[in-house]
This record gives structure tokens, C-alpha cells and sequence, in this order.
């Protein structure tokens, strides 16, 4: 928690407008549905989502974050709580979000179990989660440099496609449809200043054309929760957490090569 609120006393996370646009357009909800945004950070899809007519819930571990949430979107209930354990009853949500936030978890399979439980039957998920393969990643930090992903974060995990796929659906969300994700072309003023802020996303978003699918950036899982399992108990495998031997590469070894 307190590395967390430490990101989000400078700049926290955040990705471009059109991103949290293009999650909820895929998603196609429906004025009215109650929608639950885990680690829900500053709360832009949140906004996006009041904006939508939606009745919008965010939670984050970060104090700091949801403060910041609460502020931005005054009409969301927004609450500090650990996804690995939702303070909410069973079945009280049509639509779940978690961005960027499963690979994170101490936890990962009993974040999937709380987003079933809370979900409604027939209720939709949108998960994205990054790609262990990502193209770039392969020829600049691999090939270049020996090291692998790195999103400098305290947890990290990085899977393939359909690894991932199988690890969403052994917590009992069926995937319909999984989209790839390798930044997009700015719409608007807000857009380009997200890329201002992070200049080499440019080089991503020049490279996406040439990308293929599997080795795409990040994907997003769109799920359901079949009414025909509700009754069904799920065991997601243990996926302990990763250690981050990038840390254990030095200035120095890379300079010996």
C-alpha cells in the first residue's frame, strides 16, 4: 500500500482517454447497470463511465488513489479495499473492470474468484493484462539489453495470450472475445498530452501496424459469468509471486557485455 501511495503522490497511473473510451465501448453496457472498476487508480474510467449513465463503484489500495478518485468523480462510491477481497455481498454488479491490476496481486487466482463472486449472473467482465512477448519489449530489452519486460512495479507477471486465457478461465469467467492492445492514435487534446507525458509511447504506437496479434503489448479478456455455473466452485492454479531477478542486473553487468 504505502509503495502505491507513494506512485500516486507523483504522477500515479494512468493511460490515455481514448484507452478507458475504448474498454467501455467493447464492453457496450447500458445506462443504468452498476459497474465496479478494481483498482480503479484516478478514476478515468469511472468518469467515463458516469458519463455513459452508468452507476459506478471503484475500489483501490491506495488511499491516496481513491482520495484522488473521489475527487475527480464525485458521484462514484469509491472505497480503499484489496481486490483479493471485495467488500461487497454476492451478485451485486452487471459489469466488473480491472485494468492493468490482476498481474499485480499477491493473489492472482483469488482476485478472479472475488470478481466472479461479486458479479451477477450473465454480468460481463473487462480485464487487461500485459503480454510476456511484447515485440518492442523483445528487441529492445531483450535483444539489446538481456533483461526482460518491466513494468517497475513490486509484483509483476507477464504471460502469452492464451496462457492468460486459460488462467481467466480457470477462475470461472467464460472469455468471449480477447482484443489486443498496442496503444492508439490520439483523438483529442487530453490524448495528446498523455503522450507528451510519455514520449516513447510514440514508438509503440508507430510499431503497432507491424505488431503481430500474439505479440502485442497487452490484451483484453472481455468475460461473462454463464448463469449455467453459478453453483460451480472454481480453483484457480497458486501463481506465487515472481521474483524480480531484473532487479539483480546492474549497470555494471551490462556494461561488461
Amino acid at each position: 500500500m504505502e509503495a502505491y501511495d507513494a506512485k500516486y503522490a507523483q504522477e500515479g497511473f494512468r493511460n490515455s482517454e481514448t484507452y478507458y473510451r475504448w474498454v467501455l465501448e467493447a464492453l457496450a453496457p447500458q445506462p443504468g447497470q452498476r459497474l465496479l472498476d478494481v483498482g480503479c487508480g484516478l478514476g478515468y474510467l469511472l468518469e467515463r463511465a458516469v458519463a455513459s449513465g452508468l452507476d459506478v463503484v471503484g475500489v483501490d489500495l491506495s488511499p491516496r488513489a481513491a482520495s484522488a478518485c473521489q475527487f475527480r468523480v464525485p458521484s462514484a462510491k469509491v472505497l480503499v479495499a484489496d481486490g483479493q477481497r471485495l467488500p461487497f455481498p454476492d451478485e451485486t454488479f452487471d459489469i466488473v473492470t480491472i485494468l492493468g491490476s490482476l498481474e499485480h496481486y499477491i493473489d492472482p487466482g483469488q482476485g478472479l474468484l472475488e470478481i466472479r463472486r461479486v458479479l451477477r449472473p450473465g454480468g460481463r467482465v473487462a480485464i487487461v493484462v500485459p503480454n510476456g512477448f511484447y515485440l518492442p519489449d523483445l528487441v529492445w530489452q531483450v535483444w539489446r539489453k538481456g533483461l526482460g519486460p518491466n513494468h517497475k512495479q513490486i509484483i509483476e507477471r507477464f504471460a502469452a495470450v492464451n496462457e492468460w486465457r486459460g488462467f481467466i478461465e480457470s477462475g470461472g469467467l467464460a472469455v468471449r472475445k480477447v482484443r489486443r492492445f498496442n496503444f492508439q492514435w490520439p483523438r483529442n487534446r487530453d490524448d495528446l498530452a498523455w503522450y507528451r507525458a510519455n514520449p516513447r509511447r510514440w514508438l509503440g504506437l508507430l510499431a503497432a501496424p507491424l505488431i503481430p496479434f500474439n505479440l502485442s503489448h497487452s490484451f483484453l479478456y472481455l468475460c461473462e459469468k454463464e448463469p449455467t455455473t453459478r453453483d460451480e466452485a472454481f480453483s484457480p492454479p497458486h501463481w506465487p509471486a515472481p521474483p524480480r531477478l531484473v532487479d539483480l542486473a546492474t549497470d555494471e553487468m551490462l556494461r561488461r557485455r
